[in-house]
């Protein structure tokens, strides 16, 4: 396998200025490949609804760059489940612009990458149903994580919320009801990353950065990095030098405006 380098975003929330930001950045970089842990919000309900897809796909044409997405809490999820699925699992957006279903693994210079996104969202009850929140659809399901699991190899796993494990997330402090459903995807995440053992771990949801390693009980790693959101640019985006081997480095993007 041939070492090359790869791009993955954190939460953008529909902004289309760091989505161009990162995609010239990267093109002036020579990257063509950027993945992203969701909450990207397209399809979004609303008056604009189609904007900021069309244009993100120009971006990447214009760039020479595949895109990647998982779904977070705050994407269309019905909509994204109606995209038509292509043989290898992943459903289109445009030419350059593919959804990674959860529990789907594909393959990228000999790299495989899975998703399993989702997660519960904590502000739901000031959210409208089929608007701006899709509570039967957001959160991950055991399913879902043994589709994944039965794909054998995962070498980079893409997720929404972080595991259960991670520790020093800074978050709201929510009623026991709330923070209950919550941890539901971070109890299954741990579990499912736990048998996959990937190599490296992205996450997104927490608005912050973060990188921790994850030892398991074999004594394998699991390098993981929760990605900051579309308000904090130096923590949004990294790249990825993946190596001949598996060996691997994960560098913050110095993202030009």
């Amino acid at each position: 396998m041939n070492a090359f380098r790869f791009a993955v975003a954190g939460d953008w929330h529909g902004d289309l200025s760091i989505a161009r930001a990162v995609v010239r950045t990267l093109k002036s970089e020579d990257v063509h490949l950027l993945l992203h842990v969701g909450d990207l919000a397209v399809r979004w309900p609303g008056p604009k609804k189609g904007r900021f897809d069309k244009r993100l796909g120009q971006l990447l044409d214009d760039a020479d760059i595949e895109f990647l997405f998982i779904d977070g809490n705050h994407d269309n999820h019905k909509e994204l489940r109606e995209l038509k699925p292509l043989p290898d699992g992943t459903r289109r957006l445009s030419d350059r612009m593919s959804y990674l279903p959860r529990g789907t693994v594909i393959e990228r210079h000999g790299v495989r990458i899975g998703g399993l996104g989702g997660a519960y969202s904590v502000d739901r009850r000031w959210r409208t149903e089929g608007k701006d929140v899709w509570a039967d659809l957001e959160e991950p399901t055991p399913e879902e994580a043994e589709r994944l699991i039965a794909s054998a190899r995962v070498d980079v796993l893409l997720t929404h919320d972080a595991p259960a494990t991670f520790q020093g997330l800074e978050g709201f402090t929510l009623p026991p009801d709330i923070a209950s459903a919550a941890e539901r995807t971070r109890v299954l995440l741990e579990r499912t990353v736990e048998v996959l053992k990937p190599d490296l771990l992205f996450c997104g949801h927490w608005h912050q950065r973060r990188s921790q390693e994850l030892l398991w009980g074999d004594g394998t790693l699991t390098a993981a990095h929760v990605l900051a959101h579309e308000g904090s640019w130096g923590g949004n985006t990294v790249l990825v030098q993946w190596a001949e081997g598996g060996t691997s480095e994960v560098m913050p993007l110095r993202i030009q405006s």
